[in-house]
């Protein structure tokens, strides 16, 4: 018992340093960059799905301005296209992607 003991209270040589060093900041850049491409993977996907949330929220919300208290998804599609343009299907994705990250 005694020898575990003595063994234990050896300071590490500095090579030993030097490798738990190395180790510790391995482990540290492979979560920095899971983290950094688990963070672009869900941009990514919110992005594509955006158009879809964006026709969802409209219908949900009644503000779409297509007259009937029902509007296809189609015809959102198509009035959003019709009064902001294209890129109206991604208006409000910044404001996610900040979210997401």
């Amino acid at each position: 018992m005694a020898s575990t003991e003595a063994t234990s209270a050896v300071p590490p040589t500095p090579r030993r340093k030097t490798q738990s060093l190395q180790a510790a900041a391995s482990q540290t850049a492979d979560m920095t960059r899971r983290m950094v491409c688990g963070g672009l993977a869900g941009m990514v996907a919110k992005t594509a799905t955006n158009p879809l949330d964006r026709i969802r929220m409209l219908s949900q919300t009644g503000e779409h301005g297509i007259k009937g208290s029902h509007a296809s998804v189609y015809k959102l599609y198509q009035g959003i296209i019709r009064n902001e343009g294209i890129l109206g299907l991604w208006a409000g994705n910044g404001a996610n992607l900040l979210r997401v990250f």
